[in-house]
């Protein structure tokens, strides 16, 4: 058997802990004496699914982070404009009250989720015209500016900040503007190349642009020019000529994904940049192009929208990290106020909410609800309704309680903006136990008691309509994703090992739990799923399992017992939040790493 001496040349190093991880530490193996592993390091290179936005459009702009973003504007049918705003958390896309105040496609922005700025674009029918306009968004609503560019233009490209932001060529050409937080100065010198629709990255003084097109027939370019306040430089070309397509990161560590090779043929190709010059890499599950909103870094990168055969709504995170195979685990957090089972949850790992829920003996029903802030609970304000055995879905300032068990079972909802709790529309079939999963604007109710009920609810934000039943009747179940893309899992009769995928209208089969059982908890999405806790008394109390989309894999166990009854967040897979259960616990536990992101480094077997 040849030994690993024989193939690199040395023999395997012997360290109380981990080298100083980067590129340099690629492909070599080492034992870490302290752990007790055999371990390697590789490069995660992944894209994945993540919720799909609330309005289909192409066209529309982007800032923010991966697990922080915004999207806005954009065209959403053929020659109309939109003003829709949403902010996605990581998981889901929620839509903003507050849209921008022009309806305009095809914009630059730069900043943040809670900071941006949108200026450039193009108008509907029937003019058509470019615009000039810059609006700031607060993370609340949008402002529109005084002082507009001095060009107004569309298909533009933006990066920067609110407050230091650059605009740069577009249907204009290669002009190039600088905003200082009040005013747009036109720049002496513009791009090199002249073009329309291209990829950007960067700051307001450490800029790149690349790819792009020129005139209405948009041939497509490989051109990429770095920006260091006041001049471009030319650079190496990416290496797949395109344009409207997606681009986030900086300077010298940028990506350039999807977008148009020639009017009507889309890509899926992926590139990454690392200031000098551009490598192919993974490429995206789904080609799109017309301008992909997108946002992050290029480790956590973000793109939204853009057109395939239609305007889409689909959102895919790409992951670009080096990994050594550490474990997923879970780690304590802060306990709840009140020790308590069956009862509701909603949010993620840093912004949880918990609410309603039980004691015994003897058996006490609760209307108290709880938020968490990644590292302790607070109260919060009363529930109108005491029950316990409640569903739970949506974020922390904007939650769903809805079912239950009160003596009789309830059919109330109830809606929580982060301060109180308010009525919602009852449920048509009253329930406890049931599965849930959504938002607070587009929930889902499914399973359940009184009987084993295969019943399916949907939730518009005012009222509940009926869906597609599941496949099997089963209560005391969890759930998983949003209202057109849930699982449901787990549940009796019996101790369930089965799985569902709803798609916004009937139910089919998953793949099976590796251990069936009843009174679970999970969150994620429905490609990204995870299980944890349970019944009945045994060791699939502390069992927690990871669903890819096809099947489940099991990981790292829960540290303590939580079973039938223990609440879960809306988080990420990758970020979960278990709290509470049988036993009236206080217990919180945080969940870190999910194994099945994309290919995972694994700690080597030792024998």
């Amino acid at each position: 058997m040849t030994e690993y001496s024989g193939i690199r040349g040395t023999r395997v190093k012997y360290l109380s802990s981990d080298p100083t991880l980067n590129t340099s530490t690629e492909g070599q193996v080492w034992y870490n004496s302290t752990e007790g592993n055999l371990k390697s390091l590789v490069q995660i290179k992944a894209w994945s699914a993540g919720g799909n936005m609330n309005t289909a459009r192409s066209g529309g702009s982007g800032s923010g982070s991966q697990t922080a973003a915004l999207s806005f504007g954009g065209t959403d049918t053929p020659g109309a404009r939109t003003t829709a705003t949403e902010s996605y958390s990581g998981y889901v896309w929620t839509t903003s009250p507050n849209s921008m105040n022009t309806a305009r496609a095809n914009l630059g922005a730069a900043g943040t989720q809670t900071a941006t700025l949108a200026f450039g674009g193009v108008i509907g029918a029937p003019t058509f015209a470019s615009q000039s306009a810059t609006e700031s968004w607060n993370g609340t609503s949008w402002t529109t500016s005084p002082n507009s560019m001095n060009t107004a233009r569309y298909s533009l490209a933006g990066f920067g900040t609110q407050t230091a932001a650059v605009a740069a060529g577009g249907t204009t050409g290669t002009e190039t503007e600088l905003y200082d937080g009040t005013v747009w100065t036109s720049n002496p010198t513009g791009l090199n190349t002249s073009r329309r629709a291209m990829g950007s990255a960067g700051t307001q003084t450490a800029g790149l642009v690349f790819g792009g097109g020129d005139g209405p027939a948009a041939s497509a370019k490989t051109a990429t020019e770095s920006w260091n306040g006041s001049t471009w430089t030319s650079v190496n070309s990416i290496g797949t000529a395109r344009y409207s397509l997606a681009g986030f990161g900086t300077q010298t560590s940028a990506v350039a994904a999807l977008g148009n090779l020639v009017p009507g043929t889309i890509t899926a190709a992926t590139e990454e940049y690392d200031g000098t010059s551009w490598i192919t890499t993974i490429s995206a599950s789904t080609a799109r192009g017309a301008i992909p909103g997108s946002a992050g870094t290029s480790k956590a990168g973000l793109v939204f929208g853009g057109y395939t055969t239609v305007r889409t709504t689909t959102t895919e995170e790409y992951n670009s990290n080096f990994n050594t195979g550490t474990r997923a685990i879970w780690s304590s957090g802060g306990s709840l106020n009140q020790g308590r089972s069956s009862l509701g949850g909603a949010g993620t790992q840093t912004a949880g909410l918990a609410f309603a829920g039980s004691s015994y003996p003897p058996l006490t029903r609760y209307n108290s609800s709880e938020e968490y802030n990644g590292s302790a609970w607070t109260e919060g304000n009363n529930l109108n309704t005491t029950r316990n055995s409640v569903a739970g879905c949506g974020t922390q300032t904007a939650g769903l309680a809805f079912g239950g068990y009160i003596g009789p079972t309830t059919s109330s909802t109830e809606e929580y903006d982060g301060t109180s709790w308010v009525a919602g529309g009852s449920l048509n079939t009253a329930g406890y136990d049931m599965g849930s999963a959504g938002t607070q604007t587009a929930g889902l109710g499914f399973g359940g008691y009184d009987t084993h009920t295969a019943l399916t609810e949907e939730y518009n934000g005012s009222s509940w309509t009926a869906g597609g039943n599941l496949g099997t009747g089963r209560n005391t179940l969890a759930g998983a994703g949003l209202q057109t893309a849930a699982l449901a899992f787990g549940g009796r009769p019996g101790t369930s090992a089965l799985t569902e995928e709803y798609n916004g209208t009937s139910w089919t089969a998953g793949g099976a739990l590796n251990t069936g059982r009843m009174g679970l908890a999970g969150s994620g999405i429905q490609t990204a799923a995870i299980a944890f806790g349970g019944g009945p008394p045994s060791a699939a109390n502390i069992a927690t399992e990871l669903y890819d989309g096809t099947s489940w894999e099991t990981t790292s166990s829960l540290t303590a017992s939580h079973q039938q009854g223990a609440g879960g967040t809306a988080s990420p897979s990758s970020a979960s939040l278990a709290f509470g259960g049988a036993g009236n616990q206080t217990g919180t536990e945080e969940f870190t790493g999910s194994t099945l992101a994309g290919p995972t480094a694994s700690t080597l077997t030792t024998s």
